[in-house]
């Protein structure tokens, strides 16, 4: 449901969505296939930033404005002007044009393109691409979940996650993040009486795992922006499953003063107990922030 005012989406919005993110993803392959051209930046907060990453944000933002000029655009690499205006947004388009740029420059294959549409705070239609493997998820929450190929993305498979736990828990993490911090969330897995394994996997690929059951739970313990998990949050609730935020509440968008995210906790539709994990996880990463929120995450369990 759009807020009022807002004209109807058109109704081959995702046909046509899904090939703009098909030509995007064709043209960070051929950054990713010619790194050697691609320039190097660095942003305010020492992260890289590429000629790949404006290019695709570009190619985004003129293909999004072109098929809902009624939606405004935010995007990792909109301005810091663009980025003002969105507090009078109920609706917005979130896209992270290359989300794993460090992933793109070291050459693990392991980026992908991130779109979700926000209305009120909530994202209800998300896609992940995966440019080297000439894919892209979608995920309309209520609806239905698909992985999509073959030209133009043009071919949907739907995804049916299974909800049955397994014999072990599979706990997602980058190899980027603190090995000290992910032992820590480990070790309060094993609360619940199952094998802990690890699974390792860069950028947004990590909420292809949850949400095609090859994994059960991520806990994400590093800052990371709205737009970082926005369309991998639209996955997940397609899935059936949850990503609730350091108050133990859902994810909400574009609501705040800022867009940074302390941490998240994201599980699949597993039917596993996560509350001993969550509740742990909420204290550890309380003490890490230095923050002072006052809600204990609740359980994920029955989700």
């Amino acid at each position: 449901m759009l807020p009022v005012g807002h004209d109807p989406l058109p109704a081959d919005l995702i046909t046509n969505l899904l090939s703009l993110l098909a030509r995007t993803s064709e043209s960070l392959v051929g950054y990713y296939q010619h790194a050697d051209s691609v320039a190097i930046d660095q942003k305010a907060d020492r992260s890289p930033v590429t000629t790949a990453d404006r290019s695709a944000h570009a190619e985004l933002a003129q293909g999004l404005a072109k098929l809902t000029p009624d939606i405004p655009f935010l995007s990792e690499e909109s301005t810091t002007e663009e980025i003002r205006e969105r507090h009078n947004w109920r609706i917005c388009w979130m896209v992270d044009p290359l989300d794993g740029t460090r992933e793109f420059l070291d050459r693990t294959g392991e980026f992908t393109v991130n779109v979700a549409l926000i209305v009120d705070q909530t994202p209800v239609l998300g896609f992940i691409a995966q440019p080297l493997e000439s894919r892209c998820y979608l995920g309309i929450p209520g609806t239905g979940l698909w992985c999509c190929s073959g030209e133009n993305f043009g071919q949907l498979t739907t995804l049916a996650p299974s909800v049955s736990p397994g014999r072990n828990i599979r706990m997602l993490a980058s190899q980027r993040h603190s090995p000290k911090r992910v032992a820590a969330l480990a070790k309060l897995l094993t609360g619940l009486d199952l094998p802990v394994e690890r699974i390792n996997a860069g950028s947004a690929l990590k909420f292809f795992a949850l949400v095609d059951g090859r994994a059960d739970i991520y806990p994400r313990s590093s800052p990371c922006y709205e737009w970082d998990v926005a369309a991998g949050d639209a996955l997940v609730r397609a899935a059936g499953g949850q990503v609730l935020n350091e108050t133990g509440l859902p994810m909400a968008y574009n609501h705040r003063d800022t867009l940074l995210v302390d941490y998240f906790v994201a599980a699949a539709p597993s039917g596993l107990p996560w509350l001993p994990l969550l509740e742990g996880a909420h204290n550890l990463f309380k003490e890490s922030r230095g923050t002072h929120a006052s809600s204990v995450i609740k359980d994920l369990g029955n989700g």
